[in-house]
């Protein structure tokens, strides 16, 4: 019996018989068809039971309108969980449609075909623009960062906020489609990360631009996330460089946001940086993993034109094994050294607090492959922009529900591992992610018999092994508890 079961959820494992005899090589293979509610995903109970604990299904109900035929929570709530058992695009519910046992488990009398959920998703793309699904994204960040614990969410005294654009698949007959300098063509898909959390999320549309879609998100993160979680003065906005421009510097100030953003766009980076003497760059040595020979740190003031004050600007030089030549890169930033004492006193200087700082945004970046390629997301199913946008917003919703399996079912003491700071400092372990495709291939694609009996509910969890059984029961006692 696996602890940490709910009066509504009952989970019990069957311990398969094991034999010491050898087994022979069969002869013949035969394949019988029994007619069982048995799924191949019972894992997904922790979806639907953390959905449950975080009120994910019954703040979608509360938002979204009735409707004739499939409620409109149906819907949602069929993709999402379509989705994180591995069906894509329009297809998300197609499977799901034809499980018995697993519709039962979540709790759905019927998932809608595929012809459905194309024609639905235009009223979930209205329902996007009309701030409906943002605002059920926003809920469900809010309600999964508050039960994770602080000391996972927060480095160095900040708690990271990630925001950046990704382009996705386009085409001439793809409304929405744009074309960038150096990249190509496809459709700019925003989003604001806090923590590994999916905060919010936009599809550019007609005038729309990765800087305008992220200042226009990152205001309300800050209203409807941080602000309510008591996170606003920790916060601290990464970038890239795209975004070390006036404007979008100017609104993080004016939001009172801490922000390290690249400046490497800027004309005056880098011959600023070129200028200054070698006496005010502090050494850094040779980094063999970036097989550099040298490098070095320096901070200086810049002020651009139209500027109405000059910014702090943080910058770096490296010279690769080889060549002769510095590379020069740059970061603005409204850091000081009160802002970063902490890492002062471990022995780095201010210059390198604040690299260390921005080398987190690589890190973060990483969080995408679970969208685009465990999702399927880098492949957007329909022609108009509007279908696109509701379906962004549905998977968003699914992207953000595994996360939150993992962070908040994972939290373990033993999980991940022990790193040494400068000085010899140990720090708590910090928790190591999985990936969504490992979350589906070790959790939820696990057989499971599904029983009901008037209000309880019992999925007996087939041939898994101990080492299974104990890694689930780990994640279904930290849900029960969340």
């Amino acid at each position: 019996m696996v602890e940490g079961f709910c009066q509504e959820d009952r989970l019990r494992t069957i311990h398969p018989m094991v034999t010491a005899l050898k087994q022979k090589t069969p002869h013949t293979i035969k394949i019988e068809y029994v007619d069982e509610p048995v799924t191949s995903f019972g894992g997904l109970a922790l979806a639907e039971r953390l959905g449950r604990r975080l009120r994910l299904w019954s703040t979608l109900e509360g938002l979204l309108p009735s409707s004739e035929g499939y409620e409109w929570v149906d819907v949602v709530k069929s993709m999402m969980l379509g989705l994180l058992s591995g069906s894509q695009g329009t297809y998300a519910t197609q499977a799901l449609r034809e499980d018995a046992a697993l519709l039962s488990l979540v709790s759905l009398e019927g998932a809608p075909e595929e012809a459905t959920v194309w024609r639905r998703l235009k009223g979930l793309g209205a329902f996007q623009s009309s701030g409906l699904l943002p605002q059920a994204q926003s809920v469900m960040a809010r309600r999964t960062l508050g039960a994770m614990r602080r000391s996972d969410l927060v480095l160095e005294g900040f708690v990271p906020v990630f925001g950046d654009g990704t382009l996705q698949e386009g085409s001439a007959r793809r409304e929405g489609t744009k074309w960038l300098r150096d990249k190509g063509e496809g459709l700019i898909w925003t989003t604001v990360f806090v923590g590994p959390v999916l905060a919010a999320q936009r599809l550019a549309g007609e005038g729309e631009g990765e800087q305008s879609c992220l200042r226009s998100m990152m205001g309300e993160v800050k209203r409807s996330v941080l602000k309510p979680l008591g996170l606003a003065g920790q916060a601290l906005v990464l970038t890239d460089s795209l975004h070390g421009d006036e404007p979008t510097l100017r609104q993080w100030e004016a939001e009172r946001l801490h922000y390290l953003s690249g400046a490497n766009k800027l004309e005056r980076t880098e011959s600023t940086l070129m200028a200054l003497p070698d006496e005010m760059w502090q050494d850094t040595g040779a980094r063999r993993k970036l097989k550099w020979s040298a490098s070095g740190v320096c901070s200086c003031w810049l002020q651009c034109e139209g500027w109405e004050a000059k910014r702090l600007l943080v910058g770096r030089r490296w010279m690769r094994q080889g060549e002769m030549i510095w590379t020069y890169a740059g970061v603005l930033t409204d850091l000081r050294e009160a802002d970063v004492r902490g890492m002062m006193d471990r022995g780095l200087s201010f210059e390198q607090a604040i690299w260390r700082l921005y080398d987190a945004k690589a890190g973060m970046e990483t969080y995408y492959k679970d969208g685009l390629s465990d999702l399927g997301l880098h492949h957007p199913p329909c022609q108009e922009h509007v279908r696109n946008s509701g379906f962004f917003a549905v998977a968003a919703l699914a992207w953000l529900l595994g996360t939150a399996v993992d962070v908040l079912g994972g939290q373990s003491p033993q999980r991940g591992s022990d790193r040494r700071l400068d000085g010899g400092q140990r720090k708590r372990p910090r928790p190591r992610r999985m990936r969504l495709w490992r979350l589906r291939r070790e959790l939820f694609a696990l057989p499971g018999r599904v029983k009901r009996h008037a209000h309880e509910m019992t999925v007996q969890l087939l041939g898994l092994s101990s080492r299974t059984q104990e890694f689930f029961g780990q994640y279904w006692g930290q849900i029960c508890r969340a």
